[in-house]
């Protein structure tokens, strides 16, 4: 059994702090001794202290600043870690040099994130120092880091994975059960790389929406009165309901018919991998990790970016050919019972612990980089 300190400076709840909060649940029923920094007064803590995870709420403000240095190492030296692993990247800097004389015998960085890193030498010194691998959840994000200067020797893919007990499987249906109009909702941070304003634009090319289709986002953020004011402006308003912030989202998934993702930049989304576990069909964009998830006319269908007639035309399509929708809905729950389980995320994930820990040298400096 392995002892891990996870290290996660997020304030807010999305879908990267519920990857990771599935990965310690996981690890621990599987007798594995976890440990947590993170914000304090996070929903991130709270709802690890719920699954009796031992958290250590720590204020980390700076990359590499002297106050962070200690705060981290003053956790490393009480928990003693063999494992210490970056969910953010804020603290990798800081976390390295607090644990250079300590426990720690492998350090790790889960990057959940497709934006392109900074091409500058600290960023990629921050990504290679001391640091025996990067876990991408995406091949996109693989294919991200390698093209920011990170060695493809040093980069591991692990796949998210969702617990898909907590997602009854759906009787398949005949015949469709609505007489009133289809839901098509989204879960997501309402943040400008969702792109949620052309969801709201392709609602407005969709004729006699009113009558067809509501919209439901799950979501808060700082793109939140933006989105509204659009709605309003597209006199939508009986259209669109803006749900706010729900960390639990599984009764929203369930009352939708098509989920909906017009994404302009995306990792691997948890929201699709939730509605895939649903069998919902799903329309998204065809960004970062979204095409290793979703395959156009099995799953759901995929458009292009920024192109609300796109989002519109596919999502008539689904609407309009229940039937079709229903099997693609189908499709994705197997694919995920087949590829992104949760039970495949944490064996991954130990195969990859047990190798490092047995390797002879570690590290940035190590000849097969």
């Amino acid at each position: 059994m392995f002892s891990f300190l996870f290290v996660d400076t997020e304030r807010v709840w999305r879908g990267g702090q519920d990857q990771l909060l599935t990965l310690l649940a996981g690890l621990r029923r599987r007798g594995h001794k976890v440990d947590m920094i993170c914000q304090p007064d996070t929903i991130l803590k709270t709802r690890a202290q719920e699954l009796s995870i031992s958290v250590h709420p720590v204020a980390i403000r700076s990359e590499a600043g002297l106050i962070s240095i200690f705060q981290l190492f003053s956790v490393i030296r009480r928990v003693q870690p063999e494992i210490l692993a970056f969910n953010t990247p804020r603290a990798i800097l800081a976390g390295v040099l607090a644990s250079r004389f300590s426990s720690v015998r492998a350090r790790i960085v889960f990057r959940r994130v497709n934006f392109p890193l900074r091409r500058n030498c600290f960023t990629r010194f921050k990504y290679t120092w001391d640091i025996d691998c990067i876990v991408a959840i995406s091949e996109s994000i693989k294919l991200q880091l390698q093209d920011g200067g990170i060695p493809a020797s040093g980069i591991r893919t692990i796949y998210e994975g969702i617990n898909l007990s907590l997602y009854p499987k759906r009787v398949p249906q005949c015949a469709p059960q609505h007489t009133g109009p289809l839901v098509v909702g989204t879960v997501a941070h309402l943040s400008p790389e969702k792109g949620l304003q052309y969801l709201v634009e392709a609602a407005s090319l969709i004729p006699d929406v009113r009558k067809r289709l509501r919209f439901v986002i799950v979501g808060d953020g700082t793109c939140l009165q933006p989105l509204t004011e659009l709605v309003r402006d597209r006199g939508l308003q009986e259209v669109f309901k803006f749900a706010g912030f729900h960390s639990e989202t599984s009764k929203f998934m369930e009352s939708f018919d098509i989920f909906a993702l017009p994404s302009l930049s995306e990792g691997l989304s948890s929201a699709i991998l939730e509605a895939m576990a649903t069998s919902l069909p799903i329309v998204a964009t065809a960004v970062g990790g979204i095409p290793e998830l979703v395959k156009h006319g099995d799953n759901g269908l995929l458009v292009a970016p920024m192109d609300p007639v796109a989002l519109a035309t596919a999502i008539q399509l689904l609407a309009d050919d229940r039937a079709e929708s229903r099997r693609m809905g189908e499709r994705g729950r197997k694919r995920v019972e087949e590829q992104f389980t949760l039970e495949r995320k944490i064996r991954e994930t130990e195969q990859l612990c047990s190798w490092l820990l047995r390797k002879p040298e570690r590290g940035a400096g190590s000849s097969d980089r």
